[in-house]
């Protein structure tokens, strides 16, 4: 009898552990293009930068083929945005009232409009008169700067003198390594073809 209750309550701990963890690790926000995706009993986003809402969530919210369904969304609580879609996750209850869990895949593509930068905007420009050498975009960590140099003398060395963020590619952002995925698989395979 004893052993059979230890038993029990080892199941129910385990199972409320794995309910702890579940929850644990669930996302309710995804951060994708300087834009904060929260997925709170609908979608809402915000800007990374300033905090402001963005208004491209505002109703309809449409699926991949064009449904709305921002109605479905009442339950959200998780998400992931891969590419232009956000992948939420909802709880609906049927008319016995039993909850169950799935997903909602809303097309958020005028969220993540991208800036496109002209190639001049990163051109290096030299003036040998001065001695002054400007380097538009230098990556540093997650930062675009701009970085001048000063030339020391009539030598060719030259020593950075000043460098600040670059106002034009404030909003600039790589392509996301997950969007590669496929992309890098297809290309380590073929590599590996090569090597055989």
């Amino acid at each position: 009898m004893t052993i059979m209750k230890h038993q029990k309550f080892s199941i129910f701990a385990a199972s409320f552990l794995l309910c702890l963890c579940g929850n644990a690790f669930a996302e309710s926000i995804a951060i994708k293009h300087d834009q904060i995706f929260i997925a709170d009993k609908g979608l809402v986003v915000k800007n990374l930068l300033n905090g402001q809402l963005n208004q491209c969530t505002a109703p309809p919210l449409l699926d991949p083929a064009g449904n709305d369904v921002t109605n479905l969304l009442a339950t959200a609580t998780d998400i992931v945005v891969k590419r232009n879609l956000a992948v939420i996750t909802v709880h609906p209850v049927d008319s016995q009232g039993n909850a169950s869990t799935d997903t909602v895949t809303v097309d958020v593509s005028k969220c993540l409009e991208q800036k496109t930068i002209p190639v001049k905007e990163c051109i290096s420009t030299v003036d040998l008169d001065r001695g002054v050498l400007t380097i538009p975009c230098v990556k540093i960590n997650d930062s675009i700067v701009t970085v001048n140099m000063d030339r020391r003398g009539n030598s060719s060395n030259w020593e950075v003198t000043f460098f600040q963020n670059n106002s034009n590619m404030a909003n600039y952002s790589e392509d996301d390594d997950d969007d590669d995925d496929d992309d890098d698989d297809e290309k380590t395979n073929k590599s590996e073809q090569k090597q055989r």
